[in-house]
């Protein structure tokens, strides 16, 4: 199976808290991409795993949207809303300046479990959508 994004606008769920909502939504998605069967784990970061041989994944949410990377080898996606505000804390802490230069560390934390990690240039791909920033590291088609 090639790898795969799937990005989508998290559905109005009443009722139910964000973090709640979100979690169903990307939990949705992985489920209807591998089958219902598909067994989600969580890492000592609290990341997403899959079981032995069924691929890796990622996940990333943002108010009102959900993202899912799967790919055969180690991937890492995160996205935010394009013209979100870097906090002054972060941008210190972390010497960026940009939502992008933000969304490129949390994909290289979530792809090695490091923090304040830079990825590799060639490893990190920015995809095009119209709302978001969308950092992927991973073998995946562009």
């Amino acid at each position: 199976m090639d790898s795969w994004i799937e990005i989508r606008p998290l559905p109005d769920t009443p009722g139910l808290s964000r973090r709640v909502a979100e979690r169903a939504a990307w939990r949705a998605i992985v489920r209807e991409r591998l089958g219902e069967d598909t067994a989600i784990g969580y890492n000592e970061n609290g990341a997403p795993v899959l079981d032995p041989g069924r691929g890796y994944i990622s996940v990333s949410h943002t108010r009102g949207w959900v993202a899912v990377v799967w790919s055969p080898g180690p991937c890492a996606i995160d996205i935010e809303p394009h013209g979100r505000e870097l906090s002054a804390a972060a941008a210190a802490r972390y010497s960026i300046r940009t939502i992008e230069d933000w969304c490129a560390l949390e994909a290289a934390y979530k792809f090695t479990g490091l923090t304040g990690l830079e990825p590799a240039p060639d490893s990190l791909h920015f995809l095009p959508h119209p709302e978001l920033v969308v950092a992927v590291i991973g073998e995946f088609e562009k």
